[in-house]
Formats: structure tokens, C-alpha cells, sequence
């Protein structure tokens, strides 16, 4: 078995893994890195066409497509979770909203034993990955490799909407990004002149990426190996051949909420009696690997309008109009993620934070089996979640070969206060879409129906419609307490040399979307180390 030499071994060039190798390659220019991604190189233009996304998304080239177990608090539906198989990992088929959470997030971390992870300690590396002109320099960053921006078209109904949720008595917010989160405001997305920027464009493609990394793709990691108690590398699969990686110094993990949860158990870290069920030699036994599962259960409400929306032009002969738009000058409904607008809400006033999300946008869909289907008449749709779920799942190994799939189980209505919640918030944006200022754009409403209007056919209707948010995060939990996974320098407790850096080191939900948190992570996680290189 072949086998190869580097200081420092990153699984996952994703939102966190390209961050984390660019900064530590930054760090430490006489020391190798070797990124690993199990996907592909990142050509394909469902990419970088921001409205390619419904191509993206789904599509067994670039996604995971994590199946769960049927649900049986939503009638057993069973759900597909998104994960970026290819280089930029969910950064390169995410919706590209940019969303950083809100201070408190970071503080009730710190609270809980994160230290190291409050507001006032993570600021600083918000600011350093973003490029954007939006927002109070003091809190926003102006020259980092992440670009974020305004959508460069609009369609003329966001307004409206942003007119409505002012008329209903949300305050219109300039930047929630910025030094509070709630209100109603326009979309900040990762993009440049109207393209997807993902972390592999922003970190490593060519010109960016220092040359101390050696990215590989089509490398399956499928094992750690340990000596002494420590991680000393790992084995992974590239064209049907074996190699064996040595780390001189350590082995980090970054291959997501599904991925890295699973490449700890097969290797023989996570739940003892999990493990042996299906074959795995225990290392460590540490039960809360793969458990903390959380997501935003989210809800669609839509409207029919008497206009043109983005969803009746995707099949038509306007699109080679609007790719060559793009194109062209990075302008026009191509360019356009699904959000144009969103909103932070308090489910009680004056209670200080938002937790509720809001994204409107001109499109009307549906999911089924084959992916995001458009509906065919002009209608407008806001997804509605609620930001601290309280239902939390887990997932298993179903054998010990990384080819195979997950169990995942998680309920998204496990716990009544989030069927609760999300139907209270779906009842305030409902009464924006009847708001006067829609008067003259609404021809009638799609979602829910006029048959729903009591609780129990709120929750009927949610129970049957609901689906994820696509922002898992929290199987490898870090704490200040011994159950937790990871300590708050991301290392696994009692083992040496072996960190985890991504969305599953959250020990909770964010208020919004997770991708700028994950690139935060992956670029903290360098200082992490760096730390540690200079005791």
C-alpha cells in the first residue's frame, strides 16, 4: 500500500476545510497540508450559475443526498439532506445566503463552556474571511477571500414584501449581519458580479491557494489510524487504489455534520455498543458522537400573482436569455439563489432576539423524488423556520463500510414547542402576504389554502408540508463538559493530534443560515492550532 507524508491532513475541502487550509497554509508556509475531498473538482456550471441551483441540489455528482429514516412526526416522510460532494463541499450548492448568526448565539456557546467562542472572540474572524461593501466597517470585513454582496437583479415583488413586513411592523434593517439582527432586509449572498463564490474559488483555486497545499479529489477517507493515543494519519481510496497518509503534526476533520460523525465511528470513536453492533473495533468510546442533530424545521406559504416570477421562465426560451445575461454582465434572473429578501422576527416582542427566519423569494416549487419542480403559475414563496428547534436526533453507522449509507433519525416535530412556534410565525407571514400592499400583485393564495385556519389544520398542514432547512449542524459537540465530543479547541477528547472543524461542532442552531458560520469555524480552527504551536 502506497503511502505519503505531510505536517497536516484536512478531510473535506468544504465551507470549513478550504478556509482552514488556506489560513493554516498561511500560518505555517514551510509546513505541507494535504486537503482531501471525496468529490470532484468543482467545473460543473450547475455551480456557478446561481440559479442552477435546483440543479445542483439533488444531483448524485455534487450531493450526498443523505437519506433519514421515515419521519413519524410528519407522517414518515422521509427526507434527503443536501451535503457539497465536490470541491467547496455545501458552499457550491447551498442557496449562497449570507447569515452570521446573531451575538447572542455565540455568547450562550461561551456560556455553556466554549470558551474562546463568544461574540466578542469570533468578530474578529468574520472580519478577516469577508470582502463586501455592506455594513458599519467596524463589524464587517472589507478585504478577506469570501465575497459577499447585494443580488445584483431584484425582483420588483421583493420590495413589496419588504413594503408589507414594514406595513405589519417590522423595521427595516440596512445589515443583519451587522450590530443586530432583527427586521426586514434585502439578501446578502456569496457572490461576485453575479457568480457563485464558494470557499474552493475564494481559498483554493488557482492564484489563491498557497503552494504548501496538495488538494486531491476523488479521495475517499475510510479510516483514522492511531498509535500511542494519538491520530498519527488515515487511509483513503483514490481510483480504486489504497494509500496511507502520515501526519507529522495532526489530522483534522472537516467533512460535515454527516461526514465526520461517521468517519470517527469507523474509526472506532463514538458509542461503544453502536460500534460493536456493526463491527468496529472500539477506540474510544464517546456516546455522544453522532447525537445533538439538529435542523430548521421549515415551512412553505405562497401566493399567486399577476406577474412574471422566476419559476415560470426556468423551462421557457427565456432562460439562454438570461444565462447569456449572466454571463455576459452578471445580471438578470440567473443570478438569482432563492432569496431576495429575508426577515428576522421575535415570536414575543421586546424579548431582545430574533427566532424566526423569513426568506422570500419570486419562485414557486414543490420537492418530490426527482428533485425541485417548478410550479407553473407566476407566485411568490417565503420559507418560514424558527431558529432554536428543540427536537434533536442522531445518527448510527449501518455497517463498517464507509460506503454505505447512514441511519439518520431525527424527527423534525419531536418536540411540540417547534410545531407550535412554526405555526404561530407562519400565521405573521401569512397576514404580510395579506397585507394591503399586495393588493393589487395577489391573485390568490397557493400555500397554505384557504381550508387552513384553525391550529389543528396549521398543524395537518405542516405536518404534511414541513421540510428541512438544509443547516444540520451538531454531532460532534463541542463543551466545556466531559460528554461533549470535542473540547473548545476542537480536539476529541482523549485523543491526541485529531481535531474537528465544521458545522457539526455547533453545540446549537444559529439564527439563520450556517454556511458563514462553518467558514468562521474552519478559519478559527487555525488559531486553534496555532495556539498550540506556540506554548
Amino acid at each position: 500500500m502506497p503511502s505519503i507524508e505531510y505536517d497536516y491532513i484536512i478531510v473535506g475541502a468544504g465551507s470549513a476545510g478550504c478556509a482552514l487550509a488556506y489560513r493554516l497554509a498561511k500560518y505555517r508556509p514551510n509546513h505541507s497540508i494535504l486537503l482531501l475531498e471525496a468529490g470532484g473538482p468543482d467545473i460543473s456550471p450547475f455551480i456557478h450559475v446561481p440559479a442552477a441551483i435546483i440543479k445542483a441540489i439533488g444531483n448524485p455528482s455534487l450531493d450526498w443526498m443523505h437519506a433519514a429514516e421515515p419521519d413519524s412526526s410528519r407522517n414518515n416522510k422521509v427526507d434527503l439532506w443536501p451535503a457539497g460532494k465536490v470541491l467547496g463541499g455545501s458552499s457550491a450548492i447551498n442557496g449562497m445566503l449570507y447569515v452570521r448568526g446573531q451575538s447572542q448565539d455565540y455568547d450562550r456557546w461561551a456560556e455553556a463552556g466554549c470558551d474562546g467562542w463568544a461574540y466578542a472572540d469570533i468578530l474578529p474572524v468574520f472580519k478577516r474571511l469577508e470582502s463586501t461593501i455592506i455594513g458599519d466597517g467596524e463589524l464587517r470585513g472589507r478585504e478577506g477571500p469570501m465575497h459577499v454582496n447585494w443580488l445584483r437583479t431584484t425582483h420588483a415583488l421583493a420590495h413589496e414584501f419588504v413594503k408589507a413586513a414594514q406595513d405589519s411592523g417590522l423595521e427595516f434593517n440596512v445589515d443583519y449581519n451587522g450590530k443586530y439582527q432583527s427586521g426586514v432586509s434585502y439578501s446578502q449572498v456569496t457572490q461576485k458580479r453575479g457568480w457563485r463564490y464558494h470557499t474552493a474559488r475564494a481559498y483554493i483555486w488557482p492564484g489563491k491557494k498557497p503552494s504548501n497545499i496538495d488538494v486531491q479529489t476523488k479521495a475517499q477517507v475510510y479510516k483514522l489510524d492511531f498509535n500511542m493515543g494519538a491520530c498519527t494519519g488515515l487511509r483513503f481510496q483514490k481510483r480504486g487504489n489504497a494509500v496511507v497518509a502520515k501526519a507529522r503534526q495532526e489530522v483534522i476533520l472537516s467533512a460535515g455534520t454527516f461526514g465526520s460523525a461517521k468517519l470517527l465511528m469507523l474509526s472506532g470513536i463514538g458509542p461503544g455498543e453502536v460500534l460493536k453492533d456493526v463491527g468496529v473495533p472500539v477506540y474510544r468510546d464517546i456516546q455522544s458522537v453522532g447525537r445533538n442533530l439538529q435542523e430548521h424545521p421549515e415551512a412553505m406559504l405562497s401566493i399567486e400573482v399577476n406577474q412574471s416570477t422566476y419559476n415560470t421562465e426556468i423551462n421557457s426560451y427565456k432562460m439562454v436569455l438570461h444565462t447569456l445575461n449572466w454571463f455576459l454582465f452578471g445580471r438578470g434572473p440567473a443570478t438569482s439563489p432563492y432569496p431576495h429578501v429575508v426577515a428576522f422576527m421575535e415570536s414575543l416582542p421586546g424579548q431582545g432576539f430574533s427566532d424566526i427566519q423569513v426568506q422570500l423569494g419570486p419562485y414557486a416549487f414543490t420537492f418530490d423524488e426527482n428533485g425541485v419542480i417548478p410550479h407553473k403559475k407566476p407566485a411568490i414563496s417565503a420559507a418560514v423556520n424558527i431558529s432554536y428547534p428543540k427536537s434533536r436526533g442522531r445518527i448510527l453507522l449501518k455497517s463498517s463500510n464507509v460506503s454505505d449509507s447512514l441511519l439518520i433519525e431525527h424527527e423534525l416535530f419531536g418536540h411540540d414547542d417547534d410545531l407550535r412556534l412554526l405555526t404561530s410565525a407562519c400565521k405573521t407571514v401569512r397576514s404580510i402576504f395579506n397585507n394591503p400592499v399586495f393588493d393589487a400583485h395577489r391573485i390568490a393564495e397557493r400555500l397554505p389554502g384557504k381550508d387552513v385556519q384553525s391550529d389543528d389544520e396549521w398543524a395537518s398542514f405542516l405536518k404534511n408540508t414541513a421540510f428541512l432547512g438544509y443547516h444540520p449542524v451538531g454531532t460532534c459537540r463541542m463543551g466545556g463538559d466531559n460528554s461533549a465530543v470535542l473540547e473548545p479547541n476542537l480536539k476529541v477528547r482523549g485523543v491526541d493530534r485529531l481535531r474537528v472543524a465544521d458545522a457539526s461542532i455547533m453545540p446549537d442552531l444559529i439564527s439563520g443560515n450556517t454556511n458563514a458560520t462553518a467558514i468562521m469555524i474552519g478559519e478559527k480552527a487555525a488559531d486553534l492550532i496555532m495556539q498550540d504551536v506556540s506554548i
